[in-house]
């Protein structure tokens, strides 16, 4: 009877010590509270050293250290290229974790190297990097690329599976937690080597990078860190006016301990170290808002620094991504002077009834200002916004002002402004990039929303316009990617669904633009209802293939009709555009690709309007509405579309390091 009861008394000690164990971490603090990225040994192993023009690279493996659980142990391995200036001896050193779909980046590593850094680039997605070397090993946890057929891959959630280290909720069973540890124990290798100042290393990374970024960047060995499109929290809520729009976990997944455990906002009020958001204002990973509302969680006192690149998906301008390379200067290297955020006011109620944004620059550096820039816009999914670009911005004192005119004031007003400031060094140029001698950040973002617009008694004093573009700005309202590369150019805007610009009913679309060579074949594509799955529509893409005959000017005219799917399907009206892009046919990725490639200069785009239609409906249903159809308002799955959003970036950046 003694032995039964032993025996029971045991089993119930285990029990409830296996429930403490996987219900004690009910924090993000709580999470790395006892966790000691020095304790174990590296192990390093150096598999292969090289020289180059920048100094010396080394292709290393070190231990991520002991991790165990009830349901599993594991003992990963990380590789990763590591590199450092010529006759470094306590140089700077920077941590870089990469992003979805991609592996350490060795021109990552030479950028930095370029600046007078050491850095680490962790290959924490397992990719093959070095061909026919040893690789990361995640000895059985799910948390690289690899594996998906056998339960292996990226796991977000917390919810126990078979290769997770828990068999409860637990987030050690999120992958985000053995990344997080992983570049944790990058740190350490710096701190370690000698060639690197312990005392002077920052952490920067890009799209899942970056979320990895913030998630570590409480670390108090990190003087800096600048994550980039990822890390922006809250993506689990809905978004202002927008049912639905949130990312879908269900409750059983474990979606309360992720929130508090894992979702990048739990990160942000324990971060003390000096922080730049790099973001791109059409960012599918890092919606602007979510981002806004994440640093304002900072503790006070945290220096920080927004930097948003107007018009841009996941990518970045040379001047705005020179911004995190400065703030690594000045805060781990210690050799530049940031400015700080300059103050912003979206004053409402004015005289004529219009929203003036005024940004009062920062004055805390002698830095030369370049330009200042001022925009606004109305769309409640960021991911869809078309910023305007402020006309007739005045300048007093080092106040620039500008209104904001309104179009509909049941709709949000968004405004910021971005200062570009010339210095005396140069950022390198790296895949993608062209070197710069500027770099831009961003103001106090401004939110007004109809309650208060309609209590200000703001008129809705904006129209719609016949004129699209003239391009006297050249390309202010539109992105372009690979702009001097003949082969490769696109040209991109989110201005056709804003309310101002979009489409009258039964118009035409008139393009013109100049070619250096005659008869080329360009592409104009249309994608309708991007990131609207919460309204019951899937995106799709349309195109139109034009000749175009001329060596100068070409005209082009086009119906709605006149764009069709891969499957032919033509596109009925113009009310759902979400976006339009121009390119050379011949990088069309589906059966309407032609195979003449394009010759000569890259086009040079001289016009776009609308010819004709009907304007009487001043006010078209906005993309995020559903529409009067009851049989198409169903939730459509978010993850494809995030999943080819992710691959389309994979393709662009590949496309970077070909192009280089």
């Amino acid at each position: 009877m003694k032995e039964l009861i032993i025996k029971y008394l045991t089993t119930l000690l285990l029990i409830c010590g296996l429930f403490l164990q996987s219900n004690a971490q009910k924090s993000a603090s709580d999470v790395w509270k006892d966790y000691d990225p020095r304790a174990e040994d590296l192990n390093i192993e150096v598999i292969k050293k090289w020289e180059n023009n920048y100094g010396t690279i080394e292709y290393v493996r070190y231990s991520v250290g002991k991790l165990e659980g009830t349901n599993r142990s594991a003992n990963p391995i990380m590789a990763a290229y590591f590199g450092y200036p010529k006759d470094a001896k306590n140089v700077p050193g920077i941590v870089h974790i990469h992003g979805g779909g991609q592996k350490a980046e060795k021109s990552r590593v030479e950028t930095w190297m370029k600046m007078g850094y050491a850095c680490i680039s962790i290959n924490w997605g397992e990719k093959p990097f070095e061909n026919g070397l040893p690789n990361t090993e995640w000895d059985g946890l799910a948390v690289g690329f690899l594996g998906k057929a056998e339960g292996l891959g990226f796991e977000n959630k917390v919810k126990p599976r078979e290769h997770t280290l828990y068999k409860e909720e637990n987030p050690f069973n999120s992958s985000w937690v053995p990344i997080s540890i992983s570049a944790r124990r990058a740190i350490t290798f710096l701190e370690e080597r000698e060639e690197v100042d312990p005392n002077r290393i920052g952490v920067e990374g890009h799209s899942m990078g970056g979320f990895a970024t913030v998630m570590t960047a409480n670390d108090d060995r990190i003087k800096a860190a600048a994550p980039s499109v990822g890390g922006s929290g809250y993506l689990m809520n809905d978004m202002w006016g927008l049912p639905k729009s949130r990312r879908h976990m269900r409750e059983d997944d474990g979606l309360d301990l992720y929130q508090k455990t894992i979702a990048s906002h739990a990160y942000w009020p324990l971060i003390k170290t000096p922080i730049l958001f790099l973001g791109a204002t059409n960012d599918f990973n890092s919606p602007t808002e979510n981002i806004i509302k994440s640093m304002s969680l900072l503790p006070e006192g945290t220096e920080n620094m927004l930097v948003l690149t107007p018009h841009l998906n996941h990518r970045f301008t040379e001047e705005t991504n020179a911004a995190r390379f400065l703030w690594m200067d000045a805060h781990v290297k210690g050799d530049f002077k940031f400015p700080k955020t300059s103050s912003s006011e979206l004053k409402l109620k004015t005289k004529k009834g219009i929203p003036v944004f005024t940004v009062e620059v920062d004055k805390s550096t002698d830095l030369p200002i370049e330009k200042v820039e001022i925009f606004y816009g109305y769309s409640r999914d960021p991911r869809n916004r078309f910023f305007h670009t402020a006309v007739n911005v005045t300048e007093k004192k080092g106040k620039y002002s500008a209104e904001c005119p309104v179009f509909d004031v049941d709709e949000p007003l968004f405004a910021f402004a971005n200062i570009t400031y010339k210095i005396e060094r140069t950022i390198p140029s790296y895949p993608g990039k062209e070197e710069t001698n500027f770099f831009t950040i961003s103001s106090e973002y401004q939110i007004a929303y109809p309650e208060d617009i309609k209590a200000a008694k703001v008129k809705a004093t904006e129209r719609r316009h016949a004129v699209i573009d003239d391009f006297s700005d050249d390309m202010q309202d539109w992105y372009t990617l690979f702009r001097h590369n003949y082969r490769h150019w696109l040209f991109g805007t989110r201005k056709l669904m804003d309310p101002c610009f979009m489409g009258p009913e039964g118009g035409k679309l008139q393009i013109q633009l100049e070619t250096t060579e005659a008869n080329n074949k360009v592409a104009i594509g249309i994608e309708t209802n991007t990131w609207q799955n919460y309204t019951g529509r899937r995106k799709e893409n349309f195109y139109a293939v034009v000749n175009l005959p001329e060596k100068g000017l070409n005209t082009i005219t086009l119906t709605a009709e006149d764009f069709r799917t891969n499957g032919k399907k033509p596109l009925k009206d113009w009310d759902e555009i979400t976006e339009l892009t121009i390119f050379p046919a011949s990088n069309i990725n589906n059966s309407m690709k032609v195979e003449q490639k394009w010759e000569g200069d890259t086009p040079t785009m001289k016009s776009m309007k609308w010819i004709g239609g009907d304007y009487s409906k001043w006010r078209r249903i906005y993309p995020h509405e559903k529409r009067g159809d009851a049989s198409v308002q169903k939730t459509i799955s978010f993850d494809n579309e995030f999943q080819d959003a992710i691959d389309k970036s994979v393709s662009n950046e590949d496309l970077d390091q070909e192009l280089k």
